[in-house]
């Protein structure tokens, strides 16, 4: 790719991540995509090569902005699981990471249904975030299964939220205490 395109998709792929992080993954039709960027999808495929090409890269900033957002809010010491699964879910409700937390669910939805590229996305961003999880946490032989309990756990939260904004006050109490008893 010539340097122009490279950075032509480089510019391409932070608007569409924007675009998604404010509409969801719904927001990547690529007719109404290309309408909102004053293109057309045929450039679009231009620059990306295929759709699931496009869906990975717009991912892949996404996951780079949530990184350096994760980077600058955590704590340098370890923490309990508790402790850290009531900042992590605080973080869910905050309105500047709420929209990646529901835009990462959307992703694992549609992971669990088969959809590509979705599928594989979510198998290395999962991976990803256990593993962040787990070096946030006090040393354990019980880390692993503690980092997965926290992730599905802010994946139901995030879910339940999602449908019923609220309906979760009450759990992200609760929550903290008994992961830290189990």
């Amino acid at each position: 790719m010539a340097p122009n395109d490279t950075a032509k998709r480089a510019e391409l792929t932070d608007a569409i991540a924007t675009i998604v992080l404010q509409d969801g993954l719904e927001a990547l039709a690529l007719r109404g995509l290309a309408a909102r960027l004053s293109t057309s999808g045929r450039m679009l495929l231009y620059y990306f090569g295929t759709k699931d090409a496009l869906v990975r890269a717009v991912l892949t900033r996404i996951s780079e902005r949530m990184a350096v957002m994760q980077d600058a809010t955590a704590s340098e010491a370890l923490q309990t699981a508790g402790d850290f699964l009531a900042n992590m879910m605080q973080a869910g409700i905050d309105p500047a990471t709420a929209p990646f937390m529901r835009l990462w669910t959307e992703v694992i939805a549609r992971a669990a249904r088969n959809e590509a590229p979705y599928r594989d996305v979510a198998g290395h961003t999962i991976r990803a975030w256990l593993n962040w999880i787990i070096s946030r946490l006090h040393p354990s032989p019980d880390n692993e299964a503690t980092a997965a309990a926290v992730l599905a756990i802010m994946d139901g939260i995030t879910i339940l939220e999602m449908a019923r904004p609220g309906t979760t006050e009450a759990a992200r109490r609760l929550l903290p205490a008994l992961l830290d008893r189990s």
